[in-house]
């Protein structure tokens, strides 16, 4: 694997499982996670074409990670995508500004730090659960969803979310989504298709937001940011003693890092409380190893139980495995590039297959099972380098990946000590799920609440 300045290497073939190149977009927009499936059957290094991208070349190999997101990072870019969708947030911001963006929010999720909110995360669980009726039939990722961006809202930003109202809040922050959307994104960017009116008008509503949570914690911020009680004053009480780099916090930055943390911070993670639930539901031996283990709890889930529930981490880290929002890793080649061969064109869309890679049996054993024991052995060592993937990884891993396994696994255990969600469904037909910017529980999907 290399990569080289000139043009010479031959383009990755089009995968022979997908028919012509001119039936891809169609397929993509039917089933995004079946057309992968298939357009990565016998090769790691493919290219499809969609309309409005044009070719998209996936990669699907930990040694293609390693060289995007590591190695060879200075050769791909973030994608126009990014920031559309965020501006200046961290998550679409490149080279220096991302540097001092990184610096000054690193330490705010640092996991000690984080341990600080286990109290009210856990009442925020409670707080939404305790409305549920033994028999209940609940939309599973309405209310995941509902719950985390609770969790979000309460420890970041000291705002507690009504739980009936802010409806204009809870929507919006879904509607980030819409611009990926799989019937929208393969079309040009120019085409207003009702997918990315519901987007500009959710993203204009967040910054509506961030602007009035930005205004509330700078009325009267504490002079010494250690004071602070949620992560949003403590960033208003940095840049007003001086100690972020100059630039880095003003109200542009923090407001695009509040509309980041908004979709970043809650769409994941209800995702993989969702698929965790589903996982579960389906899988009776694991969720009686889970509920023996939760039951050894005296009360609700504290800080000091957090490093004891390994059955809750693993079934946590097995969902992320074979249900990863994050599901591709896009980038853009900001110069031509040669692996394994083959070319990629400066400007080109690149993609990385997190999702194929995480169910590659070169990899892992039996991988269309959910096995959570299976993180109970030497497996993180024996792996290769970025063959488990989902929060991405080198310099740009996701910086919430400590909050987001804090939240799901108190979620996990603070339900399960007081419920059972049973699954309705067929166990053997495929999972509710379709894919967007990131992968999500289809909506409407029902569970059974059973009070144990």
């Amino acid at each position: 694997m290399s990569s080289a300045d000139g043009a010479t290497a031959p383009l990755p073939p089009y995968p022979s499982t997908l028919g012509h190149p001119l039936t891809h977009t169609v397929g993509a927009m039917r089933d995004v996670f079946g057309f992968r499936t298939r357009a990565m059957a016998e090769r790691d290094f493919v290219r499809v074409k969609l309309l409005g991208p044009g070719d998209v070349y996936h990669l699907g190999h930990p040694d293609h990670f390693e060289h995007v997101l590591l190695s060879g990072r200075d050769d791909f870019r973030k994608s126009d995508d990014f920031r559309i969708a965020f501006d200046g947030g961290l998550v679409a911001v490149e080279g220096d500004t991302w540097r001092r963006q990184r610096g000054v929010l690193q330490p705010l999720f640092a996991r000690d730090r984080l341990l600080d909110h286990v109290e009210g995360m856990v009442a925020q669980v409670e707080r939404r659960c305790r409305r549920w009726t033994d028999g209940d039939r609940i939309d599973l990722a309405a209310e995941t969803g509902q719950l985390s961006l609770d969790m979000l809202f309460a420890t970041l930003f000291g705002r507690e979310l009504a739980l009936d109202g802010d409806e204009s809040i809870r929507t919006a922050a879904d509607r980030l989504q819409d611009w990926f959307t799989p019937t929208s994104y393969p079309l040009p960017r120019w085409v207003p298709t009702p997918a990315r009116r519901r987007f500009e008008r959710g993203k204009e509503r967040l910054h509506a937001v961030a602007g009035d949570l930005l205004d509330s914690a700078a009325d009267d911020p504490p002079a010494d940011p250690s004071a602070a009680d949620d992560l949003l004053s403590l960033l208003v009480a940095l840049r007003e003693s001086g100690a972020a780099p100059e630039g880095a916090l003003d109200d542009g930055h923090l407001r695009d890092q509040v509309v980041t943390m908004i979709f970043a911070g809650h769409d994941t993670t209800s995702t993989a409380i969702a698929f965790a639930f589903y996982a579960l539901a389906t899988n009776p031996e694991v969720r009686a190893r889970f509920h023996a283990e939760v039951d050894t709890l005296d009360g609700p889930p504290t800080v000091d139980d957090v490093d004891t529930l390994d059955v809750t981490e693993r079934v946590v880290t097995e969902t992320l495995r074979k249900y990863p929002p994050v599901y591709t890793i896009p980038r853009e080649a900001a110069t031509d590039v040669t692996l394994d061969g083959y070319r990629i064109p400066e400007g080109a869309a690149t993609w990385l297959t997190v999702d194929q890679v995480h169910r590659d049996p070169r990899f892992y054993d039996d991988p269309d099972a959910f096995r959570p024991e299976r993180w109970a052995t030497d497996l993180r060592e024996r792996l290769p380098d970025f063959a488990y993937a989902p929060f991405g990884g080198g310099p740009r891993r996701c910086i919430g990946r400590q909050f987001a396994l804090l939240e799901a696994t108190l979620a996990l255990a603070t339900v399960g000590r007081e419920y059972d969600l049973r699954w309705p469904g067929d166990s053997d037909a495929d999972p509710p799920l379709i894919g967007a910017m990131t992968a999500r529980m289809r909506p409407s999907t029902e569970f059974v609440v059973e009070r144990r």
